[in-house]
């Protein structure tokens, strides 16, 4: 049951800020979206990975965060349908931008989060 409270509290919190920074209309919104995208590429890692070894955080905490606030803030669907939208729209070019981008930037963020995440946890246990 902790779990669950723990998820349905981040994912508000989560979802809550993914709307904040995506008004309706927004002219940037495909990178927006991107952003966001990367950003919880790069902190699910922490989350999943250094958290749970340098602090003493309750497993339910971390689900939370991950599942939860990570989860709900970030928004594959809305990235593959914008992708369905500019292939609709014939607009390739961006289209493939788009995609690359996401999945690049993506990997890059993770990528340095792991390596975060693996110095923060060998810094704690004094290696």
């Amino acid at each position: 049951m902790k779990k669950i409270v723990a998820i349905f509290v981040c994912a508000f919190v989560g979802s809550a800020l993914r709307y904040l920074l995506t008004p309706i209309g927004d002219p940037n919104h495909l990178l927006t979206i991107m952003a966001i995208n990367v950003i919880g590429c790069f902190f699910l890692p922490l989350v999943t990975g250094a958290l749970p070894l340098i602090l003493p955080v309750a497993p339910h905490v971390v689900t939370g965060l991950s599942v939860g606030l990570v989860g709900s803030f970030t928004t594959y669907s809305t990235f593959s349908v914008d992708t369905v939208h500019l292939l609709q729209q014939h607009a390739y070019g961006p289209a493939v931008l788009y995609v690359s981008g996401t999945l690049l930037l993506g990997w890059l963020a993770a990528s340095l989060s792991l390596r975060i995440a693996k110095h923060l946890v060998k810094e704690d246990r004094g290696l």
